[in-house]
């Protein structure tokens, strides 16, 4: 056994050229995938008295050679965070395996304590010992990069990043809290085009974890739906606050547990969505879901927000397409309850939807067992397209849970409720903008009412 640490060693040298090996043998793929572009740009090379004038091609080049080095970045962390995986193996192994060796070069009495037992003898340095409160930053801090920080932090402690750009992801399996300190002029600690396994910016598979501070941009990956935020199967309890997402193709992905709850807060998500199978915010079942003073604008080619969740509440907050092609504000596709008050919900012209909301539309993926009922009021919910056909507020295939409550809404574009059980004697009706005495849309944030009023 003596001789483990050294193999160990080996065997670890050898997985890290074999890694490296894959790693150029990647790139030197991506840099022949096209063989009849690399002959062309070969022969303009050779060519006398001539420049390059295709404008798009050299464009398309960029783009290529910028998802390449994209793609190599989120390759090297995850390698990063596999190789301290292995080290950390190799040094228990080694613990394990190494034989006691004394120093003390005291005589021994007969009432001496007894030698130092195995157990002892690979306990972790006090270096290596967990915290409670960890810092990341690029200088100065525990760490500077977030695998190194989330190996420190002790179950239920604190990260705390300091403002900054990093092009690093947080991979998190054990309850803690993440926090980004914001500066005086309003910069965050931001994460930016680095995706953790494949998923997201930040991917997360634990039963207790609080996110706040941060702003997350550019997340893609190659199946198209990375997110700012994964949430895997033993989430238990999330609450995410004060969180920007910007430019991703999810701004947030997955479910707690059927019984779990998820919080949303004074977040702001924007510009998501990817070839329809992408949205604004994807919560794809779970328990209880609480969206408040949430800002979801603008995605593209997906819906603002799709869920599933047993229970989703929405209150104080503003689901808008703006000037985006985005499908519709909200589609709740299992059913379950779906309360929505105090809100804005609005569409725009180029929205890709004839209604604002659908409800159990999708009958392989129904939830059993719960409660069925929609509960819509105080509201304001404007249809920006006076030339759009038909302006609904639910979709025709919408199936009618047994209760459904509609009242005190400020409804703006001559907007049909579609189902016959909503009374829209309890709610307010405009033609336009004008006759609701709201600001001239002009496709932003700005022209939409404050929720709440």
């Amino acid at each position: 056994m003596k001789h483990t640490g050294r193999t160990l060693h080996a065997t670890f040298t050898v997985l890290s050229c074999v890694w490296l090996a894959q790693l150029l043998g990647n790139i030197s793929f991506a840099q022949t995938m096209d063989p009849d572009r690399v002959t062309r740009i070969r022969e303009q090379m050779g060519a006398k008295n001539t420049r390059m004038v295709n404008e798009a091609e050299l464009i398309s080049l960029r783009g290529d050679i910028n998802k390449t080095m994209e793609a190599i970045a989120s390759r090297i962390v995850t390698l990063e965070t596999e190789m301290v995986d292995i080290k950390t193996r190799i040094r228990v192994l080694e613990a394990r395996t190494t034989p006691e060796k004394t120093t003390n070069s005291d005589a021994v009495s007969s009432s001496a304590s007894p030698p130092a037992t195995a157990a002892a003898a690979a306990a972790v340095p006090a270096s290596r010992e967990l915290k409670m409160n960890v810092s990341l930053c690029a200088g100065g801090c525990d760490a500077v990069k977030f695998y190194q920080a989330v190996a420190l932090i002790a179950e239920g402690g604190t990260l705390t990043i300091e403002p900054g750009i990093y092009f690093d992801c947080i991979k998190i399996r054990k309850s803690i809290k993440i926090t980004g300190k914001i500066a005086r002029d309003g910069s965050r600690a931001t994460l930016k085009k680095t995706a953790c396994s494949g998923k997201a910016a930040i991917d997360l598979d634990a039963p207790d974890v609080t996110i706040q501070g941060l702003q997350i941009s550019d997340i893609t990956v190659p199946d198209e739906n990375g997110a700012c935020i994964r949430v895997g199967p033993t989430a238990q309890k999330l609450l995410i606050r004060d969180i920007i997402c910007l430019n991703s193709e999810n701004g947030l992905l997955g479910a707690t547990k059927n019984n779990g709850l998820m919080t949303i807060e004074d977040s702001y998500f924007e510009g998501h969505g990817k070839g329809g199978l992408a949205h604004g915010m994807y919560i794809s079942g779970g328990g209880k879901v609480i969206l408040r003073n949430v800002k979801i604008l603008a995605s593209d080619n997906g819906h603002l927000l799709k869920t599933g969740a047993v229970n989703t509440l929405v209150e104080n907050s503003i689901i808008a397409s703006l000037e985006g092609n985005s499908g519709e504000v909200i589609n709740a596709y299992g059913g379950g309850q779906l309360t929505v008050r105090n809100s804005v919900l609005q569409l725009g012209r180029n929205a890709q939807n004839h209604n604002f909301i659908s409800y159990a539309t999708e009958p392989n993926r129904i939830i059993s067992g719960g409660v069925h009922k929609i509960l819509i009021e105080n509201n304001w919910i404007i249809y920006d397209d006076a030339n759009r056909c038909c302006r609904w507020l639910f979709s025709k295939i919408t199936k009618t849970p047994g209760d459904i409550d509609v009242r005190n809404n400020k409804f703006v574009g001559r907007i049909d409720p579609i189902i016959s059980a909503i009374d829209m004697r309890l709610n307010k009706e405009y033609q336009d903008r004008d006759a609701a005495d709201l600001r001239k849309y002009d496709g932003k944030l700005d022209s939409m009412p404050a929720s709440g009023t």
